[in-house]
């Protein structure tokens, strides 16, 4: 040969996955995706500096994570990750079942596990939401102070942040559910980049997110939990009824991402960095749009229609 081989399609460090990788980072919980990555590389013997590498940083930040002082918040994030995290392994090393089909499975084992916990403890769901407030109004604080040394910072600005203080209550009775969809997330992508650091990776690879769709009649589980919602619930059942809609939405708003990412595939790069920077600054709307394409998808089946199918029927 003359040239180099051209690297595996599949195991490539592309800018975008990059980018996706440290987005997750820097605005979910870490533990779902780096303890899950380290713990599968860890198992699949790294023998190339690649992954002895790759292994060490995700290691050193685990360790990190772990030591880091507890709240009673931080401590039910750090056991629903560590729970999810071995769930997700083990149904890595024994079953060949899609990664997001594990990842789902192992976070409802995880959310099943912390509410065994906190009941052991004696923990009520009152003291969760009050937990899950204060983290949220220390980390607006900080914002905030961090806004204040600003010399440009109006009182606009303070007022705004003052507000969000006050909705933390709010905002805190749905964080489980927006905790579930990030971890679901962060394990997939765990596995995804396993695979494309690991010479042996274990588990099936995760595939492509524009393919993202699961099973059509689940939109009647989504359409029941609506239905509880109009019904007069006591506290913990209606909660739980909110954050199991907050997963079904996020659920739904992706499978609608994912339309739009496969309509948009022949686009040239700047249409599709417009279109990125579009959704950011009307992002509500743009998670209402997605919702209402994911739910249309379900009985309209959008990629099939504008994709055409492979030659021979393939």
């Amino acid at each position: 040969m003359t040239s180099a081989a051209t690297p595996t399609a599949g195991r490539r460090v592309t800018p975008g996955a990059l980018a996706v990788l440290v987005g997750y980072l820097l605005l979910a919980p870490p533990l779902f995706l780096v303890g899950p990555f380290a713990l599968l590389t860890l198992l699949a013997r790294p023998k190339t500096a690649r992954e002895i590498l790759w292994l060490a940083a995700s290691g050193l930040l685990l360790a990190g994570m772990l030591s880091a002082p507890l709240s009673l918040g931080s401590e039910i994030f750090r056991a629903s990750g560590l729970v999810a995290t071995g769930v997700f392994v083990l149904l890595s090393i024994r079953g060949q079942s899609p990664a997001g089909t594990r990842a789902i499975l192992a976070v409802a084992i995880a959310t099943i596990g912390v509410i065994l916990w906190a009941r052991t403890l004696g923990i009520a769901w009152g003291q969760v939401e009050a937990a899950f407030a204060e983290m949220l109004r220390e980390s607006y604080q900080t914002f905030a102070d961090a806004l204040s040394k600003e010399p440009g910072s109006s009182n606009e600005l303070r007022t705004f942040m003052s507000q969000l203080q006050a909705s933390a209550p709010s905002v805190a009775r749905v964080i489980p559910g927006m905790l579930g969809l990030q971890a679901i997330a962060g394990l997939v992508l765990a596995a995804d980049w396993h695979h494309r650091i690991a010479e042996a990776p274990i588990g099936v690879r995760p595939g492509r997110f524009r393919d993202f769709r699961f099973n059509d009649h689940l939109v009647w589980g989504a359409i029941f939990t609506l239905g509880l919602l109009l019904v007069p619930l006591p506290a913990p059942t209606a909660a739980i009824a909110e954050n199991l809609l907050v997963v079904w939405v996020g659920l739904y708003a992706v499978r609608g991402l994912a339309v739009v990412v496969t309509l948009l595939a022949p686009a040239s790069p700047v249409l599709k960095l417009l279109a990125g920077v579009f959704v950011l600054l009307v992002a509500p709307l743009a998670l209402g749009a997605f919702v209402a394409i994911g739910l249309a998808d379900t009985w309209l089946d959008i990629r099939g229609r504008f994709v055409p199918p492979a030659p021979s029927g393939a």
